[in-house]
């Protein structure tokens, strides 16, 4: 397996192996309703003080895995730019998608982080355990712009794309765009304590999520089909010499 399919796969593992954190071991899906009290929350964190510790922790290694998954997408973005010569020296949109990629990661292991701390000491008051729980949800839901800068990078970049074998064809471009806007519902969620805006939401949590989750296994399908594809023209070429 080339270093290339690796890093490709290292996003399927990501998920998988983030969900099994996240939902498995610290139960944090569904999330936990934005509406519940100071003590419901601390209770909630001194019952599952162990469980979450374990997912937390778990979930910053875990979430490193998106690491070589998004340097594919940012070399392959970079490739298209030198190829449609639409700037002279730095690729801007692939260092454009490698940095809102880097935030995404910071994201996720911050809200494991406070998760964490919200653990760590017993005797912590119910009002700063719900602080801590509040803003690591929030993160979780609400950090999109980054996000959709990201997408859209990949989205012009398959737009500009004019090779014989594009690795995102025109429809991916449409829906890095569609995947990108459907994660903007988080930001509604400093609004909402219920309902389907609020973090735990249809619109605030589970569109963006499952969109998210979509995006990810489309986006390494085709990044494997194109490496596939590259590497059994090479065979040919070597055959035909």
């Amino acid at each position: 397996m080339t270093v290339q399919k690796a890093a490709v796969w290292s996003g399927p593992a990501f998920l998988v192996l983030y969900l099994v954190a996240f939902m498995g071991i610290a139960e944090f899906v569904p999330p936990p309703s934005p509406a519940l009290s100071a003590h419901e929350v601390a209770t909630l964190f001194d019952e599952n003080r162990f469980a979450i510790r374990v997912g937390m922790v778990l979930s910053l290694v875990f979430s490193t895995l998106l690491f070589p998954f998004f340097a594919v997408i940012s070399a392959h973005i970079a490739r298209i730019e030198r190829e449609a010569r639409i700037e002279r020296g730095l690729p801007i949109l692939a260092l454009i998608q490698f940095g809102g990629a880097t935030l995404l990661v910071v994201y996720f292991q911050l809200c494991s982080m406070l998760w964490i701390v919200a653990t760590f000491r017993e005797e912590l008051s119910e009002e700063s355990v719900q602080m801590l729980f509040d803003f690591g949800w929030l993160t979780f839901v609400m950090v999109f712009p980054a996000y959709v800068f990201q997408l859209g990078c990949v989205a012009i970049a398959s737009f500009l794309d004019r090779s014989k074998d594009p690795v995102w064809p025109r429809w991916a471009g449409y829906l890095n765009l569609w995947i990108a806007l459907s994660g903007a519902g988080g930001g509604l969620a400093v609004f909402f304590k219920t309902g389907p805006f609020a973090w735990n939401g249809a619109v605030g949590f589970f569109l963006p999520v499952t969109a998210f989750v979509a995006w990810l296994f489309v986006m390494a399908h085709l990044m494997l089909r194109h490496a596939a594809r590259s590497e059994a023209d090479e065979r040919s070429l070597v055959k035909a010499v």
